[in-house]
């Protein structure tokens, strides 16, 4: 997820901490309070200081970034060694300035704030998990990867139920400034952008509207567990809809082809909407590999496919990522009434064992690539790339594939994260 929204769930967190700790009789200080709420953020945001090793400084270029982002650092045994150090950290800043720790029940306080550490940096685990980059939160037990497929990296509606509930929270005047402008970029981004449905779009400006009403009339406690049950509320409506996405890719690919073993299902809604979907299917088909993107509408009967073509279909977001690959055609699946098939590519799977084999670069970015693809710019060079993230322009998931030859990685900067694709390595 994107940084601001990592920011906003640490706030709750903490907004949520200070409640408990107030109806258990704790006296919280301005300096606790504000400690609260600086510990939320900066644990919620602590798992991405990875970003700090994780590309130029490991001269590794795009796959020291791919290997090492959401790498260690975002996993549970980094999240609660981080947030022990940072509980530490908040406690003596607190009891620093105060006599009694920042209130009359020194022991509840403490509690407090390692509730906020770890439910902080280990809400940025979760968060990471809903989309479709994925996380690997397990190692060193069990080094797969894990994908939500559910939640826009970007998620308009995660924003607005919110920071109304924080906004009405804060104490000071520039906390509610800098909400204030989060909420304002977020309206504006989703009417100006272009990256919204427009129906959609009207919706979540019409929510906008009255929710920040209701938010000023509740009890701030209220206030607090609202915008904590309307997130997941969000949340779980994009992992039903994501689920009836996935169950529809899977029986549309079986009605086509008996052959056709679909490996894997990757998904991406529109921002701030559950009834449009993009989709990735990897499969194989006898001696082949091949990748096929689709419109899904999991809802067909409320939101058709002709909607999601019609409001998806041309601009930047509706663009097809396999269209950067020149033998892309044309996918010759049948559609349904909840998916319509885009492009296909193919090529066959010994081709992939063999590149697998022969370069160590391809070696270790497989360790990450869902969604591998491939195509040569030369006699001697080819450049593979996850389709997730685009094809062609020279993206961060893309990287250079010299001519087989001598490695020149350092094996102890590769981690052990097991390839997604594993599968494809060994013979039928």
């Amino acid at each position: 997820m994107d940084n601001i929204t990592h920011g906003l769930a640490g706030l709750l967190v903490a907004d949520a901490a200070g409640h408990w700790l107030e109806r258990r009789g704790v006296r919280i200080t301005p300096r606790a309070r504000r400690t609260l709420s600086v510990l939320g953020v900066v644990a919620a945001e602590f798992p991405d200081s990875d970003l700090l090793y994780s590309g130029p400084v490991l001269r590794m270029g795009n796959l020291g970034y791919l290997l090492h982002h959401r790498g260690h650092t975002h996993t549970i045994v980094w999240a609660v060694f981080s947030a022990l150090l940072l509980w530490w950290a908040a406690r003596w800043w607190v009891n620093s300035g105060s006599s009694d720790g920042g209130g009359s029940d020194r022991g509840n306080l403490r509690g407090g704030l390692l509730a906020v550490a770890v439910i902080g940096t280990l809400s940025h685990l979760l968060l990471d998990f809903t989309n479709s980059y994925g996380v690997h939160p397990f190692w060193p037990f069990d080094n797969r990867w894990f994908y939500g497929d559910a939640v826009f990296i970007v998620e308009p509606w995660l924003w607005l139920v919110s920071i109304p509930a924080l906004f009405f929270n804060r104490p000071s005047r520039s906390g509610r400034g800098v909400l204030a402008l989060f909420f304002v970029l977020i309206i504006a981004a989703t009417l100006l952008l272009g990256e919204v449905a427009r129906d959609v779009a009207v919706v979540l400006v019409v929510f906008a509207a009255g929710w920040p009403v209701l938010q000023w009339r509740l009890p701030a406690g209220v206030r607090t567990m609202s915008g904590l049950g309307a997130w997941a509320l969000v949340t779980a409506g994009f992992f039903v809809a994501s689920a009836r996405a996935e169950s529809a890719v899977r029986a549309a690919v079986a009605g086509v082809s008996a052959t056709e073993r679909v490996l894997d299902v990757s998904l991406n809604p529109g921002p701030g909407d559950w009834g449009c979907w993009s989709a990735l299917v990897m499969s194989t088909d006898g001696d082949d590999y091949r990748v096929t993107s689709a419109f899904v509408a999991p809802f067909a009967g409320a939101r058709p496919l002709a909607t999601c073509e019609a409001r998806y279909g041309s601009g930047r977001i509706g663009s097809d990522v396999l269209g950067g690959l020149a033998a892309a055609e044309p996918s010759s699946f049948v559609a349904t009434t909840h998916v319509r098939w885009r492009l296909s590519w193919r090529r066959p799977r010994a081709e992939f064992q063999q590149l697998a084999r022969s370069h160590c670069e391809v070696q270790a970015a497989l360790r990450f690539m869902r969604v591998p693809v491939w195509q040569r710019v030369g006699e001697r060079e080819l450049v593979l790339s996850d389709a997730r993230f685009g094809v062609g322009g020279g993206g961060f998931s893309e990287l250079l594939v010299p001519a087989a030859g001598e490695c020149g990685l350092r094996r102890a900067w590769i981690p052990g994260w097991l390839p997604p694709r594993r599968e494809l390595y060994s013979a039928r």
